[in-house]
């Protein structure tokens, strides 16, 4: 969901984790919560950030609404007597959110973020792909969203302002130095290079005579580890080429050296090999199949740009940590109806 070329789309695409169910930016510390006589009446208010109030009528919606996207898109099953807990952790969240949009929010007024239309379009077309895991299209945010059509659209409105004082604040600043980027690739190298070594280890323990099978089921991270390494049956070109020319190259029975493929590290065994049979008058051509096992230890892929965006991903969010708690030190916070939060 927020895997965006936009990297400081923190709260843009993060905007159907506020909104829809991931909290995001704040977190609060959760304790076993106090059964209440009743709920308070819609006005009363529950917590205040600098003068804002939040009433118990809004926090209740934006609670059941993340609680009703949790039972409905996350499969997220509450026993029936630990609904009033679910209640109580969803508004705790609720509050949190609360704080977080509130706090961002004053502080944009304050350096006068305003949003180009650019900024909207560009804020819809990442949405856009956010959705695509549920199959919703930017409409089906605004309709199905948990809090109404009107005030979904408000929020989403906010969200961008909040992602662009972001941007100026965070984004901007970020920097991911040749060495930093290098030492990651160094060691994803080396933590490449052990699993290969493993992988060494298994075969000499199979070469000395130990069973591929309990080998694969107990050392394999492929699924197929819970057939005991075995993929069954597959012609020439089913597989990955790499894998193709050795599984075809090897003996029925035979060990196979270490091969690398995208997924990892392979030992191969070919445990029946048929050739191909041409076509008769009344039979179709069979091709050549073999049937093999593997043991599969995965590797890290290399991918510079992607160690480069994770490197300044990582650093985005740490800096959106520590932006939120400078403005939270200066702000003023005051929850009524949990007295044990925080807001980190």
């Amino acid at each position: 969901m927020r895997q965006t070329d936009r990297l400081s789309a923190f709260l843009l695409v993060s905007i159907a984790s506020v909104f829809l169910g991931c909290g995001k930016g704040t977190s609060s510390k959760t304790a076993s919560p106090a059964a209440k006589p009743s709920d308070p009446p819609p006005d009363h208010i529950v917590a205040k950030v600098n003068g804002t109030p939040l009433t118990w009528a809004e926090l209740d919606k934006r609670a059941m609404g993340y609680l009703k996207d949790d039972v409905e898109v996350n499969h997220l099953v509450i026993p029936s007597n630990r609904l009033d807990e679910a209640k109580e952790h969803f508004r705790r969240r609720s509050i949190n959110a609360f704080v977080f949009k509130t706090v961002m929010m004053d502080e944009a007024v304050k350096q006068n973020i305003r949003l180009s239309e650019a900024d909207r379009q560009e804020s819809l077309n990442a949405l856009a792909q956010s959705l695509r895991t549920r199959n919703w299209t930017t409409n089906d945010f605004f309709q199905k969203g948990p809090m109404g059509v009107e005030m979904m659209r408000r929020e989403f409105e906010d969200g961008m302002i909040i992602d662009k004082l972001l941007i100026v604040n965070v984004r901007n600043k970020i920097r991911v130095g040749e060495k930093e980027v290098a030492d990651a690739i160094a060691t994803l190298n080396a933590t490449n290079q052990l699993n290969r070594a493993k992988l060494e280890a298994v075969r000499k323990q199979l070469l000395a005579g130990a069973d591929f099978a309990d080998m694969a089921r107990t050392v394999s991270e492929c699924p197929s580890a819970k057939k005991e390494g075995d993929l069954g049956e597959f012609p020439r070109g089913k597989m990955l080429k790499e894998f193709d020319d050795a599984a075809f190259s090897q003996a029925v029975g035979e060990i196979g050296p270490i091969i690398e493929t995208r997924f990892g590290f392979h030992i191969i065994k070919v445990t029946a090999h048929t050739a191909a049979q041409a076509a008769t008058g009344s039979t179709p051509a069979v091709p050549e199949t073999v049937r093999a096992s593997h043991i599969l230890l995965k590797h890290i892929p290399i991918n510079r740009k992607r160690i480069n965006d994770s490197i300044l991903r990582t650093k985005y969010n740490a800096g959106v940590e520590r932006f939120f708690a400078e403005l939270k030190a200066k702000a003023q916070i005051e929850c009524y109806l949990y007295k044990d939060m925080t807001f980190k």
